[in-house]
């Protein structure tokens, strides 16, 4: 992004903060940024691509600053990971971005909550890294799920604390209580007692549809070959894989024996080499659905 645009992203960026997403109108950003509307739709073809370009903004900060936090340091380091989170929330607090978040959610507006939506989930992402980070690769399988209950707390807990104007709370506290303290017993819940509620195959064809693009009949017929090349199959695997290549040739599609397959066919490879690479393709084909 050149530097002109990143200013204009700055200012729609003010303005959104002072009076909300959906009052402000494109001409106040004219205003603001003191461009044409020339010059505006140069950079972004609707109101809608420019607030996407504000969160890109937003969260491409966020991952520098972290990232500066980090350098020279051990990424198991905990004090580390509690100065990152101290600084995201802190961040948030000062520019309001909850409610700018929350302005976006409870509208109509489908595409914006498709940016938050995206916005969100790199971000829980990126704790989900850190988390293993520190707690170890036995947590991989349910870092996410442990990244969202952090979040969750922790919001909760910075809210309840100013709802009753508890202000010597800090944000580095409450990091710090719930990383300390809680997250490691909500870790061995996850991983010894198995008590994760988000279905992963799910979640993995969410993050897909909202982060990538548009796939293509071809692209899954050559994922569903590659997977039989690459994989020695169960007599049952090779079913249901040949089962759906030929449903996603089928013109029209035929989405309600696709469906069906799609489950047992991820179930097949449970506990395989090829569980991974059949998540993948359940994913193409949902999106391919979708589209």
């Amino acid at each position: 992004m050149n530097q002109r645009k990143i200013q204009v992203v700055n200012h729609a960026f003010a303005l959104f903060i002072e009076k909300g997403i959906m009052p402000t109108s494109i001409q106040d950003i004219i205003e603001r940024a003191g461009i044409s509307k020339g010059t505006f739709y140069n950079y972004f073809s609707s109101k809608n691509e420019c607030v996407s370009a504000v969160l890109e903004q937003i969260r491409y900060e966020a991952h520098m600053k972290r990232s500066e936090l980090q350098i020279g340091k051990d990424p198991g380091d905990i004090e580390v990971l509690i100065e990152q989170i101290s600084m995201i929330a802190q961040s948030s607090q000062k520019y309001g971005l909850t409610a700018l978040f929350e302005e976006i959610l409870h509208s109509r507006d489908k595409e914006m909550k498709q940016y938050v939506m995206r916005y969100r989930i790199f971000e829980i992402g990126w704790l989900a890294d850190r988390l293993v980070d520190v707690y170890g690769e036995k947590l991989r399988r349910c870092a996410f799920e442990a990244a969202v209950i952090f979040m969750g707390i922790q919001q909760h807990l910075l809210f309840t604390a100013k709802s009753i104007n508890q202000s010597n709370i800090e944000p580095k506290d409450v990091a710090r209580t719930i990383l300390l303290h809680y997250m490691s017993y909500i870790i061995e819940c996850l991983v010894e007692k198995n008590t994760s509620v988000i279905d992963d195959e799910k979640l993995h064809v969410m993050k897909s549809l909202l982060t990538q693009e548009e796939v293509k009949q071809e692209e899954i017929l050559q994922a569903l070959d590659d997977s039989s090349c690459q994989v020695r199959f169960t007599k049952t695997q090779a079913e249901l894989t040949e089962a759906l290549r030929y449903e996603i040739e089928q013109q029209p599609l035929r989405e309600s024996v696709v469906n069906a397959l799609l489950k047992p066919y991820v179930e097949a490879f449970k506990g395989s080499d090829g569980y991974d690479q059949a998540k993948d393709i359940m994913t193409m084909i949902w999106r391919y659905m979708k589209q």
